[in-house]
């Protein structure tokens, strides 16, 4: 299927979704490419409120655009819940071996929902508008994740990654942010001119404006970025 007429496909599948007033909130790849990571986007996760997830997959099964509801492929099965949980959906003229997925997810499952973004232009249709998390708030879901499962957990490993992942690109806001998520800044900069970076990065932390309920997470996003560690 040419990409350009998969994307016009997931354009229907998506604003269908939104023409019943199903609010989207993108996950995963998508919020990396946003704050300047040069993600590869294979799967589109998007986060959908738990009350309407069902309705929404009703919708995309029982319409008549070509979707349809698979299991998880082993490469999410790998990942842990986070990646195979929630509903997979690929459309039926996708004939490659590792076709586009469409993922919905719960927004319990990774302590996100609508409230907790800012509309943005949808990926497949430029007329139609999906949430992207406020940074404050999806770094806080991320560690939220990560606390769902034991420490040391593989389970915990697509949310450690994904924050890595925004600390460098969104909080230090390193360029070539691609070549850099596992590579220590002291090795590629002086020690000096990383701590400066790192304090401003805290202040940044320190000033965010957070709700009551997300207000205790800030030392431990703190810890995260200081130590990688949150306990």
């Amino acid at each position: 299927m040419d990409p350009s007429e998969l994307m016009k496909a997931f354009a229907r599948g998506t604003n269908l979704l939104l023409d019943h007033g199903i609010k989207l909130t993108q996950w995963g790849d998508q919020v990396h490419r946003y704050w300047g990571y040069p993600a590869v986007i294979c799967v589109y996760d998007l986060v959908v409120d738990d009350l309407h997830l069902v309705e929404a997959v009703n919708l995309l099964q029982n319409s008549d655009i070509g979707f349809k509801l698979v299991d998880p492929p082993f490469s999410a099965r790998a990942q842990g819940p986070l990646e195979a949980k929630g509903y997979h959906f690929v459309h039926k003229a996708d004939q490659k071996r590792f076709p586009t997925r469409l993922h919905l997810i719960p927004g319990s499952l990774v302590h996100l929902s609508n409230h907790h973004g800012d509309l943005v232009r949808s990926p497949f249709d430029p007329a139609r508008e999906f949430y992207i998390p406020k940074l404050p708030e999806h770094c806080i879901s991320l560690i939220r994740c990560m606390e769902d499962y034991p420490e040391d957990a593989a389970d915990r490993s697509p949310a450690q990654h994904s924050l890595y992942i925004l600390i460098a690109a969104a909080i230090y806001k390193e360029t070539n942010v691609g070549g850099k998520i596992y590579v220590p800044e002291e090795e590629t900069e002086s020690e000096e001119e990383f701590k400066v970076r790192q304090k401003r990065a805290v202040q940044e932390i320190q000033a965010w404006e957070l709700s009551e309920d997300d207000e205790p997470y800030r030392p431990k996003m703190i810890r995260f970025l200081q130590h990688n560690s949150i306990s």
